[in-house]
């Protein structure tokens, strides 16, 4: 959850509930409402508050009935003379709010509204607020953005999360308040429905009735994830409005930090066909498409399988990012470059928005059911599964399209005549049959906002990395964001890792940061970084790199980036590295697997390097399917191709597959490589030395030599907490290295790395 600087109170009586928030003072104001309400253990960051600190908060309110009254109340600076509100359910006419009082607040009775969004604005001393809060939700009016009054259905319960906690040791207690509907009709305890990993549970659960209680408490749980989902009802049959409430809660010894271990992109149709025998009517390619633009056969028994065998864990994987998983079209589609033809094998061209790729399942398997239980699988390991949203666009196919044609218009071709990417980057086409989603028509957030937290909760998914995040108005991701931050993010409930993609080049810093903040994006994949590791690592000098990182740290602040060194857009880094690119759909050749033994090795060693600076960065470390064994490919499609693994792997292969599998074990099990502070301790063009301190002695020293000769050179170190110790490889143990004097004399031959630690 974000942090806050200087935090008050404050109460808004909506149409569903009254609100308890805990909103941060450093910015304007603002609150609307959510049809799920805040939870008094829960932080929200709604409103920006000019505000007195030294005015006392009031006590939190917990709801035990709805009300239709809405009462609109705000925040503003005890400077203002006169506050006005309009909106749409007054046809935009100002309408004067009661005060300011001494601690700046405002307020207005709206009366019944009906259910809904209406958009809004203040005028402060007779004038329209232009630039909002960015922690305010907004809805698109007429092209103009405005505040977002979110009115829910008062005639219904509400479900609200009082305290949700797990222990390390297996304990979980959860306490439900429901808000009855406006009538007063009283909660049904036969309607009451627990369940835990989709299991129902009766045990350990209590109701008072009287009380409007749900209570939940069980002990002894094993480690992994416990999702817990609740539906209820009243007396008169009317179901509970945020029914299934869905905690997701993990038993672990040690809480869950992102940055603990690395994530790994899994591209599903090419990672692994698990059932190679089996006769489905989806095991065809699609007719006129070439064989690296088609299905190959990948499915989730697949990664399943992986799973079982610990492939994942012993490369230190914390985390998995399974390609788009959406259904998508049957068919061939024209590609851009109007010669090639394409399937939906990427997972990138939507035509529903929960239904799941059916080609992803198996003769014994559905592809919901699977997809089902290698998230399970996953969580019992201790690993967060991230979903691939594509909410820029979807097919021509897609169900949005059937069902509401009125929200596409035709739009132009990115990079056409008269169709810039930069001048239209909001509201291109990537191509013909990809219809873009304009944001800026309500309707269209409300539904994708609705469905993609559904297909969250679905399948119990931990994360989200939102594709072609700039090619999307900021609503879209501020909003989902913040309903995650307030529907799931609750008590102790897991934290989402929220990531997007931003394509940019070497100095696209301001750009990426553009869509991270606390009421948006946690972070993004680093491409300026991405850039600087392939050049260092092919001829490139150390010191335009930790340039580069300097700059990442002065940009990025707290921010929780992806630093990567391959991905599925550009060509993969042995390919690079050898320089021998044929083109996306020639058949270059894999000299990994196939060339000689000095060729071999001189991809291993600046691949190797390459994981390990990416290893031992800031941030969340990605490693791209393949790129442990060294896969070739040129650009895509050819950088999706069919991964190996043993015993169909050449001994160089397994080689790098062995080294990965050691820095990456060394990221998960090094706290100061997860969570330390980084320190340059020597650079030039082929030697580089940084530090990472965790505090005390969780201090790791990383340590690489890039060029063709050996190296010894005394290197100061400035942790006080390492005098007198002799350090020892964690990474390459036949290394150690003491510190006297504030200096420690280090050894590398060429090509050599370490990481050293007490």
């Amino acid at each position: 959850m974000p942090s806050t600087a200087r935090l008050s109170w404050f109460f808004l009586l909506f149409g569903f509930s009254v609100l308890a928030a805990c909103v941060d003072d450093t910015s304007d104001d603002s609150q609307g409402e959510d049809p799920q309400a805040p939870k008094p253990t829960q932080h929200m960051n709604d409103a920006g508050l000019d505000a007195d600190p030294e005015v006392a908060p009031p006590a939190p309110t917990i709801v035990t009935q709805r009300s239709c009254e809405v009462v609109l109340r705000h925040q503003v600076s005890t400077d203002a003379n006169t506050v006005e509100v309009a909106g749409e359910w007054n046809d935009w006419t100002p309408a004067p709010m009661d005060g300011p009082d001494a601690a700046g607040w405002v307020s207005i009775e709206l009366g019944s509204l009906a259910p809904g969004e209406y958009g809004y604005k203040l005028l402060t001393d007779g004038v329209w607020e232009e630039a909002l809060p960015l922690d305010a939700y907004t809805k698109w009016v007429d092209n103009t953005e405005n505040r977002n009054l979110r009115v829910g259905h008062c005639e219904k319960p509400l479900l609200q999360t009082l305290t949700a906690t797990a222990s390390a040791e297996g304990d979980v207690v959860i306490s439900i308040q429901v808000a009855l509907a406006n009538n007063g009709a009283a909660l049904d305890p036969q309607s009451v429905v627990v369940k835990r990993q989709g299991t129902l549970v009766q045990e350990g659960v209590s109701i008072n009735v009287e009380a409007g209680t749900i209570d939940l408490q069980w002990a002894d749980l094993p480690t992994g994830k416990h999702s817990v989902t609740i539906e209820a009802a009243d007396a008169q049959g009317t179901t509970a409005e945020n029914t299934p409430l869905w905690i997701p809660l993990w038993v672990e010894d040690t809480p869950f930090q992102w940055t603990d271990g690395l994530m790994y992109f899994v591209f599903t149709d090419r990672f692994r066909n698990g059932d190679v025998d089996a006769d489905t009517p989806f095991t065809s390619p699609i007719e006129e498409v070439a064989t690296i633009a088609n299905y190959q056969g990948g499915d989730f028994l697949g990664i399943q399988q992986a799973l079982d065998e610990d492939y994942f864990t012993n490369l230190g994987v914390k985390t998995l990012w399974l390609s788009p998983v959406y259904d998508n079209p049957e068919g061939r589609y024209l590609d851009r470059d109007n010669t090639h033809h394409f399937s939906g094998f990427h997972g990138y061209w939507p035509i529903d928005a929960l239904a799941v790729e059916n080609r992803f399942g198996d003769a014994a398997g559905s592809a919901a059911d699977r997809l089902t239980a290698l998230i399970q699988s996953a969580h019992d390991k201790g690993i967060r599964v991230l979903f691939d949203l594509v909410l820029n666009h979807v097919h021509e196919d897609h169900h949005y399209v059937t069902e509401h044609p009125e929200w596409f218009g035709d739009g132009c071709v990115c990079g056409l005549d008269g169709c810039d990417w930069d001048e239209r980057v909001l509201d291109c086409w990537f191509v013909p049959y990809l219809p873009d989603l304009n944001y800026r028509s309500h309707a269209i957030t409300q539904r994708v906002v609705a469905d993609t937290l559904t297909l969250l909760r679905t399948y119990d998914v931990d994360g989200i990395r939102i594709d072609a995040a700039k090619h999307m108005d900021h609503v879209i991701m501020r909003t989902l964001s913040k309903r995650i931050r307030e529907d799931i993010e609750v008590g102790d409930a897991a934290s989402f890792y929220i990531v997007g993609e931003t394509f940019t080049g070497g100095d696209g810093h301001e750009q990426l940061m553009a869509y991270v903040n606390e009421w948006e994006l946690d972070g993004q994949f680093d491409f300026p970084l991405y850039w600087s590791i392939r050049n260092a690592f092919n001829g490139g000098s150390f010191r335009d790199l930790e340039n580069q990182v300097q700059v990442g740290i002065d940009s990025y602040g707290n921010a929780t980036m992806a630093p990567f060194f391959g991905n599925h857009d550009v060509a993969r880094w042995s390919t690079e590295l050898a320089g021998n690119a044929q083109g996306p759909f020639e058949s270059t050749e894999d000299l990994m697997a196939t060339g000689d033994a000095v060729t071999q090795w001189d991809l291993i060693n600046p691949i190797s390097q390459s994981m390990l600076f990416t290893f031992t960065q800031p941030g969340v470390p990605l490693l791209y399917y393949g790129d442990e064994i060294g896969l070739a490919g040129a650009g895509d499609p050819d950088n999706r191709r069919m991964m190996n693994f043993a015993p169909y792997l050449s001994a160089n292969q397994q080689t790098l597959l062995e080294r990965a599998q050691e820095l990456g074990q060394v990221r998960a099990t090094t706290k100061a490589l997860q969570h330390g502070s980084r320190t340059q301790l020597w650079v030039d063009d082929d030697l580089l030395v940084y530090s990472l301190d965790a505090g005390g002695q969780d201090i790791a020293i990383v340590a690489m030599n890039k060029g063709s000769v050996t190296r010894q050179e005394t290197i100061t170190i400035p942790h006080d907490a390492l005098e007198g110790l002799t350090l020892q490889g964690i990474v390459n143990t036949s290394r150690s290295a003491t510190v006297t004097n504030g200096q420690m004399v280090l050894e590398l031959h060429s090509w050599e790395y370490t990481v050293l630690s007490p």
